[in-house]
């Protein structure tokens, strides 16, 4: 009888474990990351609401910076990846001053994979023996990122 007692503990146990990692997994937050190199001259900070991106150059504007960001995550979508990596690419131009940005690289990346893994264990003590098995299946998005670079202009209107 105490034999299926520490079966069920360590089931128990198993299955804490890794109900916590998954959710700190899921639940954690977007990787961030992003700066800006002054090649120009720099304005007073404004809005990131107020920077327009831009893939085609404006006619008449004055550089300000190069601008990068990155975003990564493995549980997210692709579209809400490059939707936080482009308001942060908006606040990096907004902090020099720049009131649009030229596009220059999109990079994406989404890497999904599916892992079956199988394992046993024993445990002896006196009276009898305890033998366990398992099997698990998960599901990795892989390394999830966007990463956006640009130049953080001044549109002269």
């Amino acid at each position: 009888m105490w034999l299926n007692r520490i079966k069920v503990e360590i089931m128990k146990s198993i299955g804490t474990f890794i109900t916590a990692i998954a959710i700190a997994a899921i639940a954690g937050c977007t990787i961030m990351d992003g700066n800006a190199i002054v090649t120009g001259t720099t304005r007073p900070a404004i809005s990131p609401e107020k920077v327009r991106l831009y893939r085609v150059a404006p006619d008449e504007f004055e550089e300000i910076a190069i601008v990068s960001v990155s975003a990564g995550h493995d549980f997210k979508k692709n579209s809400s990846l490059m939707n936080e990596a482009i308001q942060r690419l908006k606040e990096e131009a907004a902090k020099v001053g720049a009131n649009g940005v030229i596009l220059t690289i999109i990079d994406e990346r989404d890497a999904p994979s599916v892992t079956t893994g199988f394992g046993s264990g024993t445990a002896t003590g006196t009276g009898g023996n305890v033998f366990l098995t398992g099997t698990a299946t998960s599901v990795n998005r892989g390394d999830a990122y966007t990463r956006l670079n640009g130049l953080a202009i001044h549109v002269v209107e």
